[in-house]
């Protein structure tokens, strides 16, 4: 017989067991990102956990092992209640892709703010893993000649001219796990039983241009530019002819490479773009200048838009725009973030004051200008100005980047703030002092009656919303409150149900002598 000591001390190792799983649990999902441990390492924790929960259990001293498990239970406890708040968190530091990619990462990735550019990277895709359909000796055999494979057919589709700014095997390690990932998604898992040859045969078919054109959209980054056109102050669009880039003076910026490359619009397009290739190794800052003939007067000018894409090395990028004697820059937060094409257009803040940037218009504003401003008639001159971040302030720009961007959405901040500010405080007052009074009616004055009412004040949380809410909106219209705040806070000054209960029962608690 097991004595009643010992089986209070097993319940104890259970509860421990419990605390230190949650523990691990959590460890290894910050360690590795992933919630989906293979089966002989989930086996493997939880024999060790058990062991030493055990351990812990038997060793202590009972009450010592009593409070161990206790505290645990109560720290898991708070971790789980948290963990919905956390997550809402860690999700607005994520890439888009990253928010919706199965199965989840639970911890966003940390940008890498490159020195140079055009680079290749397989962040959006996970490491190569053997078919789970595959023998372990047949994969370590066959997946050197398949890697070979796949490498030699993505090469064959890529042109010479994309891959010359590119270090072949780093080329080669991104390709292949791309487009692995694109395979192996797409193949029946009587693929890979099949002969060895006949495997490798079937791979090669399965590489196509297309495919290779596809996944060199996302590993491929870039900054590059297209044609520009502006906008007049009816917002018709022109495009612009004739327009020229080309690279500050050597004297401005010795230091810096840039090389500006035409380069067909991805793998599979006519269309070209216009690559622009940058080295700031030893120089912080590359700049770029766009002379633009207007197709219109210049006195009409109102916008320009750029069309851009980016390369997610999340540098901070400034903007002038020169025109007439007159210098405009840009004050607005702007890195690039993306990887793909995106419409940058500045608007002349000075002919329009309109906040528009929540649609993507940035606008730019004149400064005191020095001599040598760009006051050619009939044109512009936009410069781009590439700055490079370090680590942190990259690992910044992107955890900021969503909250920048809400913060731009609207311009009625401020009353969106005060009239949170005054809803709580109503809505505090309101309760604590009708709650307070009922509560104290119901639980310190004897009165006929007081008990069945009591029942029908909590029977009213048992209504759903739902059942109410007609009435309740029918109600505050007669009155006079559509399109108000009232019926948010109004409503408190008449009680609630449950801060009633509450209280009513905090209440009961103090002794009448303290009354007396």
């Amino acid at each position: 017989m097991v004595s009643e000591k010992t089986k209070a001390r097993l319940w104890i190792a259970v509860l421990i067991f419990i605390d230190l799983a949650a523990g691990a649990a959590l460890a290894l999902l910050l360690g590795s990102g992933t919630s989906q441990p293979s089966g002989f390492l989930f086996l493997g924790i939880a024999l060790v956990l058990a062991l030493v929960s055990l351990v812990l259990a038997f060793s202590l001293r009972y009450g010592h092992a009593r409070s161990l498990g206790l505290h645990g239970a109560l720290l898991v406890g708070s971790i789980i209640f948290m963990f919905p708040f956390a997550w809402l968190i860690i999700t607005s530091f994520k890439y888009p892709e990253e928010i919706v990619s199965y199965p989840p990462k639970w911890i966003p990735s940390v940008p890498v703010p490159l020195a140079t550019s055009p680079y290749v990277t397989a962040e959006l895709y996970d490491p190569v893993e053997r078919p789970e359909v595959m023998e372990e000796a047949q994969w370590e055999r066959l997946w050197p000649r398949m890697e070979e494979t796949l490498w030699e057919g993505a090469r064959t589709h890529i042109p010479r001219e994309f891959r010359q700014d590119l270090e072949e095997e780093a080329l080669r390690h991104v390709l292949v796990q791309a487009l692995w990932k694109s395979l192996v998604s797409g193949m029946p898992a009587t693929a890979w039983q099949q002969e060895e040859e006949a495997l490798l045969r079937v791979l090669q078919q399965r590489v196509t241009a297309g495919r290779v054109a596809d996944v060199w959209n996302t590993v491929y980054r870039c900054v590059a530019v297209r044609e520009i056109f502006v906008s007049n102050f009816e917002r018709f669009d022109y495009a612009v002819n004739g327009m020229t880039l080309t690279r500050l003076e050597e004297e401005t910026n010795p230091s810096v490479e840039v090389t500006l490359r035409r380069l067909p619009l991805n793998l599979t397009a006519q269309e070209e773009m216009l690559q622009v290739a940058y080295a700031l190794d030893e120089q912080p800052v590359a700049q770029l200048t766009f002379e633009v003939p207007l197709p219109i007067p210049s006195s009409e000018l109102l916008s320009i838009t750029l069309p851009l894409r980016q390369d997610r090395t999340w540098h901070r990028t400034r903007f002038v725009v020169e025109l007439e004697g007159k210098r405009y820059e840009s004050r607005d937060a702007l890195f690039l973030s993306g990887y793909r094409w995106q419409e940058l257009t500045f608007k002349l803040a000075d002919r329009d004051d309109e906040d528009e940037r929540d649609v993507g218009v940035w606008p730019v504003y004149p400064v005191a200008s020095a001599d040598g401003v760009y006051d050619k008639p009939g044109h512009v001159r936009l410069t781009m100005e590439v700055e490079r971040s370090s680590r942190l302030a990259a690992m910044w720009n992107k955890y900021a980047s969503n909250y920048r961007s809400a913060w731009i959405t609207g311009e009625y901040w401020g009353y969106y703030i005060s009239n949170s500010v005054y809803l709580v405080i109503m809505n505090v007052i309101g309760q604590i002092i009708s709650c307070s009074m009922v509560a104290y009616a119901f639980s310190r004055l004897r009165w006929p009656g007081r008990e069945v009412l009591f029942f029908l004040v909590l029977a009213t949380l048992m209504l759903p919303p739902q059942v109410t809410m007609i009435p309740v909106f029918l109600v505050f219209r007669s009155l006079g409150w559509y399109n108000t705040l009232k019926p948010l806070w109004v409503p408190a000054f008449a009680g609630g149900a449950f801060f009633v209960f509450l209280l009513r029962q905090f209440m009961k608690g103090i002794p009448r002598e303290l009354e007396e």
